[in-house]
């Protein structure tokens, strides 16, 4: 086959002279092979045959929710597109058609196919095409696999003798052949060593110089090739891809693509405008995973410039990568987050980045984890350090809990940066709960803000400091910046014209938070005078700034500051002191009335706390107030559900001096008791047992009850209990079923103080006339007639040598509350077997039949029960009252009753112990056993002398 030798006379022709004999070549060439517009032509029928598929498929996809007049345009313009795709076919001549199209039999021997050479095949692109074109049932593509006809051909010259390759830089040897430069020098360089002369590789002939010519004009040409080519390829990919009429057919578009991208940033354009970068952004939906990550890596070559990062912009692409950051598949992952670092080099993307849906989220997840995938979590730190050059991401990173950039902002950046970041911290405090580690100089910024005459960010700073202050491991750091000296200025120095008092109630927080954190009151330095949290300077302004006046939450910081002051010693009795000196318990008692809960149930803790201290000076305050008791009483009660603010109301009764007459009195006047008897019922019956608060809530109830047994020598207290029959509300808590030890403790501190008084009300029967009396005949008739009638005799008690009952005279026997007292004495609670043993010592009064009490005690177990509770228990209230019991159990019970106290062998070991280590009480009373066991020298006896 002959050879086509290109040559070039001179080396002297100017580039433009180059070009024009280049195209000259190409032209001779190519003259018959092709009209001139038919390239054109072609790209004209590839745009309507895809117009076609786009309204077809909006036809399939919605023909149910196309209106009649949507579906006539449609159709209008599905018409247009037909018959401009019939005037194109119609347009190309038959002899183009036929085999022979676009070459001349002569010119053939000269062109190579464009599939001899290693570039992949677009064959199947356009037999796709042609299979497609059936699905619409006619016939108008059956020419289009001969388009690769209109693919630039590859002519003979273009290829390098050495290497069959089309050239890339063609040079002239002195022979006048064309080889690639790469080629030629390197076939000289391994003839150099040879002794034989250079010769031309392809001619044989011997060369005298190795010396080579640039052929300009050949590398114009090839070049205009090249180009040309590669537009025609990728316009034939672009169909294929728009066709997508298989998957195969679909990647191997995108591999062509992918190959002619890198080639050429000129490539990239075409592919940019003729719609690819868009096209390719629905590919990311495809259910294949192949094609899918395909896409992401033509798209990441595709959006190195700015015009690419432009239209990506404009489509779902990144939406769609993001969904791809949680692909299973590994490679897939890395498409899609290679792709994304690509973008967000882009500073017109970072907000779309950031405020797509779960971005930031799945990056910082992505980078934490990163033993699971190194590679992607060191490409989504990029990604996110990218994305920080937009603050509003910085934003949305914060809220999906990444907060160091904002912080690195807000310590690095400038004032207005600052700034900025301060509010977006406020905004995210106020919207959120954050668990902020805060550093030293973040501290120093934030006091520095928190100083700024600018009222916004002012504001926002105290809000940050709130929410980092109520973090208690960060406290120490906030304290040591000097956040309190600056939070104190704010609460009782700072006046600013119109600043809100609200301020001052965010101050109060930060330093109620400090102090709660456990920091020491009595070193904390609160001004530059020097003074202290624990001071009385700093704990007397606190308490007088308590109004009901101002705003709720200051006062609510306020009270939680000394509510926190009250857990340490000092400051505890300076606060002590300076309510009762200076009156100011009334402004506490007020505010347990705020309809703010929180408030509320703070003042009323508060309360509760300075009750062991100054409890009847709160008493009479409560009293005092207009109202309060019937308020309280009401507070107390509940519908179906106890809250914190139920049980904090009853704890406060329970906890005042339960000896105060002015307060019981006037709980009983308004009418506490039948409340508080509904919900001992009501927590007795489970129904509000399920509520975190109920324990406290019963406790209160029976503590509140209790109280009034103290004061029983009040006729209108004595009535209520004698009405509500007390006793036996008291006995059935004794079981424990309905509560928790304290309230058995409780109860049995209640029926102590109810068996006292059955001494006094017990009664006895009057004594009868020694004397017989005469009686008249009408006087025994009489007495004959009503015998019938006769009232039965009286039960004595045994104990009270009278007439008992469980009402009227509270009697513990009556009652059957020793069963449930007894019972007590196995509690493993040192406290309620105290409380059972105190009720119990109540029937070995020196005012009862102690041997009746003993002898019934005995019958129910009770010797056995005392001395079990001796051996269990170690505390001295506790012994000093079993050995009270047994030291009566000894003088007063029968013979089998001693031998069970002799008989018992801890008992010496318990009377010893007490008596080496017990207190007054309780050595006193093991030395009484111990002296009636004759353990001891009894030194009451009275000694006669006797002289011999």
């Amino acid at each position: 086959m002959d050879t086509v030798m290109v040559m070039v006379p001179t080396a002297s022709v100017s580039q433009e002279d180059s070009m024009e004999s280049g195209r000259a070549i190409m032209e001779r060439q190519t003259a018959r092979r092709a009209p001139a517009n038919m390239i054109q032509m072609l790209e004209s029928l590839f745009t309507s045959i895809n117009l076609a598929k786009d309204l077809t498929a909006k036809c399939r996809g919605r023909a149910l929710q196309l209106t009649d007049d949507e579906m006539q345009i449609t159709i209008q313009d599905l018409e247009n597109v037909i018959g401009n795709i019939c005037d194109h076919l119609g347009s190309i001549p038959a002899s183009a058609l036929g085999s022979n199209a676009y070459t001349d039999v002569a010119d053939r021997p000269n062109r190579r196919s464009v599939y001899d050479s290693d570039m992949p095949r677009l064959v199947d692109f356009l037999r796709g095409m042609y299979h497609e074109s059936h699905e619409f049932g006619g016939q108008m593509f059956n020419s289009l696999p001969e388009v690769t006809e209109y693919v630039e051909p590859l002519y003979d010259g273009f290829f390098c003798p050495l290497t069959n390759e089309v050239m890339t830089d063609p040079v002239i040897t002195e022979g006048g052949v064309t080889y690639d430069r790469r080629a030629i020098e390197e076939h000289f360089e391994k003839s150099a060593d040879s002794s034989e002369p250079v010769c031309c590789p392809f001619t044989k002939i011997p060369l005298q110089s190795k010396a080579v010519m640039s052929n300009a004009s050949l590398k114009s040409v090839i070049a205009e090739w090249r180009r040309r080519n590669e537009a025609m390829r990728i316009r034939i990919a672009r169909t294929a891809l728009s066709l997508s009429t298989t998957e195969a057919m679909v990647l191997e578009a995108i591999h062509e693509l992918k190959l002619l991208a890198k080639l050429r940033g000129k490539n990239k354009e075409l592919m940019h405008k003729i719609g690819v970068t868009k096209f390719l952004s629905r590919l990311l939906d495809n259910h294949n995973a192949q094609i899918r990550r395909d896409a992401l890596e033509l798209l990441c070559l595709l959006v190195d410039d700015e015009e690419g990062k432009d239209i990506i912009g404009k489509t779902k692409a990144i939406a769609r990568t993001i969904k791809l950051l949680s692909s299973n598949s590994t490679d897939e992952r890395h498409a899609a987050i290679s792709f994304l670092l690509e973008l967000s080099e882009s500073q017109l993307l970072l907000e779309n980045i950031g405020s797509t849906a779960g971005s930031i989220l799945i990056l910082t997840t992505m980078k934490i984890n990163d033993s699971d995938d190194p590679i992607a979590a060191e490409k989504s730190r990029a990604v996110l350090k990218n994305l920080e050059k937009c603050s509003k991401n910085i934003k949305y990173m914060a809220e999906s809990g990444y907060l160091e950039p904002l912080l690195s902002h807000l310590v690095e950046g400038s004032e207005e940066v600052q700034m900025e970041m301060v509010s977006y911290l406020s905004e995210l405090v106020l919207e959120q709960e954050l668990t902020i580690d805060v550093s030293k100089s973040t501290s120093d910024i934030l006091i520095k803000l928190v100083c700024s005459c600018n009222t916004v960010v002012h504001k926002a700073a105290l809000n940050v400091l709130v929410q980092l202050s109520s973090h208690h491991p960060n406290n120490k750091v906030l304290v040591e910046a000097g956040v309190v000296l600056v939070m104190i200025e704010e609460l009782f120095i700072r006046k600013i014209d119109d600043e809100p008092v609200s301020y001052k109630a965010k101050a109060a927080t930060v330093l109620a938070n400090i102090v709660e954190s456990g920091i020491d009151p009595d070193t904390t330095v609160v001004n530059k005078e020097g003074h202290v949290f624990s001071s009385k300077y700093c704990i007397y302004n606190f308490v007088h700034m308590l109004k009901c006046f101002m705003p709720d939450d200051l006062n609510l910081s306020i009270i939680r500051l000394l509510l926190a002051l009250t857990a340490f010693a000092k400051p505890l009795d300076v606060m002590v002191s300076v309510v009762r000196e200076n009156h100011r318990g009334h402004a506490i008692v007020e505010l347990m009335n705020s309809p703010m809960q929180a408030l509320s149930i703070a003042a009323t803790r508060l309360l509760i706390t300075l009750s062991a201290h100054i409890g009847h000076t709160i008493a009479e305050r409560l009293c005092k107030t207009q109202g309060q008791p019937g308020r309280l009483v009401k507070s107390i009660s509940h519908a179906g559900h106890v809250s914190e603010r139920h049980a904090a109301s009853v704890m406060l009764l329970s906890s005042l001096p339960h000896r105060n007459i002015s307060l019981n009195l006037g709980l009983v006047q308004e009418g506490a008791v039948p409340v508080i008897l509904n919900g001992i019922d009501e927590m007795q019956n489970g129904a509000t047992r399920t509520s975190r608060y109920a324990v406290p809530y019963m406790e209160g109830l029976v503590g509140s009850l209790v109280r009034l047994t103290t004061t029983l020598y009040n006729p209108t207290v004595l009535k209520a209990a004698k009405d509500y029959s007390l006793a036996s509300v008291l006995t059935e808590l004794l079981t424990g079923a309905a509560g928790s030890g304290e309230v058995q403790r409780l109860a049995a501190v209640g029926l102590e103080n109810l068996s006292y008084q059955s001494i006094k009300l017990s009664q006895l029967l009057p004594e009868e006339d020694p004397r017989p009396k005469r009686k008249t005949i009408l006087k025994r008739l009489m007495d004959s007639r009503v015998h019938s009638n006769k009232a039965p005799q009286h039960h004595i008690c045994p104990v009270h040598q009278g007439i008992c009952s469980t009402v009227t005279t509270f009697c513990l026997l009556e009652a059957g509350a020793v069963e449930g007292l007894l019972g007590c004495l196995e509690n493993d609670s040192p406290r309620v077997v105290e409380a059972a043993l105190g009720a119990l010592c109540t029937l070995l009064d020196d005012r009862v039949n102690v041997e009746g009490s003993v002898s019934a005690l005995a019958k129910l177990d009770g010797v056995r029960r005392v001395l079990g509770a001796l051996r269990r228990h170690r505390e001295n209230l506790v012994w000093q009252k079993c050995f009270c019991l047994v030291e009566k159990f000894l003088m007063y019970g029968n013979d089998r009753c001693v031998r069970e106290v002799t008989g018992d062998r801890t008992l010496p070991t318990a009377l010893v112990s007490a008596f080496h280590k017990g207190d007054a009480g309780a050595k006193q009373a093991a030395e009484g056993i111990l002296t009636r066991l004759h353990k001891m020298p009894d030194y009451s006896a009275i000694y006669l002398s006797v002289e011999i």
